[in-house]
C-alpha cells in the first residue's frame, strides 16, 4: 500500500494481483513523507537477480493490505478526496486458483505442493485429487474477494482500476498520467503456480458458479467471464 504525497496518489493493494511487484516498482520513486508499507516476508523484497527492489518508508500505522475503508479513515479528508486512488483487479476464476496455490504452498501434505506442477503430465487420479482439494477450498470460508480494496458500500471508490491481464500497459498509462517514468515490474512472489497451467483445469460447473457468486461485483463492474484454455 502506498500514499505518495510527492505524486498525489494512493495505491490500495489487493490480493493476488501482482500488487507487491507494482508496489516495489512505484516505491523506487517515493521519497520524503511518502508512505510505503513494509512486506511481511522480507524474502520478497528482492527480484530474480537478487536486487533489493522494495523500499518501505514512513509506514507506521499502515498495513500492506489495508482496505479502502481503513485507509480512508487513517488519512485526512483532503488527501483521500484529492489524490488519485487506484487498485488492481484480476479475473476472479484465475485469481482464486492463484490464491489456492498461495495458501497451500507452505503445507507439506498438500496435493498442490507435491511437485506435479513442474511436470503437467499428471495421471488422472492425481489431477482428480487436486481438483477435489481445490473444490474444498472454494466452498470453504477461508478466502474472500477483493471488493473491499476498491469498493465502498457496493460502489467503486477509486478513480482507476488496473487490470492484471494487461498490467504492463495499464501501469505505464498510469505512470504517464502521474508524471512518473515508465516502470519495469520485478517478478515478486512468482513461481508458486506453473505458468503452463490454465486456471480452467481445476474447475467444474459447481466451482465456476461458486466463484462467480462470491465475485459478483468484479463480474458486473469489469465484465469478467470464465474462459477455457485454448485448444
Amino acid at each position: 500500500m502506498i500514499v505518495s504525497h510527492t505524486h498525489r496518489y494512493i495505491f490500495i493493494k489487493s490480493l493476488k494481483t501482482a500488487g507487491t511487484s507494482v508496489e516495489a516498482a512505484l516505491s523506487a520513486h517515493c521519497q520524503g513523507a511518502d508512505i510505503v508499507t513494509e512486506l511481511g516476508d522480507y524474502r520478497f523484497n528482492r527480484d530474480e537477480a537478487g536486487n533489493w527492489v522494495h523500499h518501505a518508508m514512513n509506514s507506521t500505522g499502515f498495513e500492506q493490505h489495508d482496505d479502502a475503508r481503513t485507509i480512508k479513515g487513517k488519512l485526512p479528508a483532503e488527501v483521500w478526496e484529492g489524490y488519485l486512488k487506484f487498485s488492481i483487479a484480476r479475473n476472479p476464476w484465475d485469481r482464486t486458483v492463484s490464491l489456492f496455490f498461495w495458501e497451500k504452498k507452505r503445507k507439506p501434505d498438500s496435493t498442490a505442493n507435491k511437485g506435479w506442477l513442474a511436470r503437467l503430465g499428471l495421471g488422472r487420479s492425481e489431477q482428480d485429487r487436486l481438483k477435489e482439494e481445490f473444490r474444498r477450498f472454494v466452498f470453504s470460508d477461508t478466502w474472500e474477494n477483493n471488493d473491499r480494496f476498491y469498493a465502498l458500500d457496493g460502489r467503486l471508490c477509486v478513480e482507476r482500476v488496473l487490470r492484471y491481464e494487461r498490467l504492463e500497459e495499464d501501469l505505464q498509462q498510469l505512470c504517464s498520467d502521474l508524471g512518473l517514468p515508465p516502470l519495469q515490474l520485478p517478478r515478486l512472489k512468482a513461481g508458486i503456480r506453473k505458468q503452463g497451467l490454465h486456471y480452467s483445469a481445476l474447475y467444474d460447473a459447481d466451482t465456476i458458479d461458486a466463484v462467480a457468486e462470491r465475485h459478483q461485483f468484479d463480474i458486473r463492474q469489469f465484465g469478467y467471464t470464465f474462459e477455457h484454455a485454448a485448444s
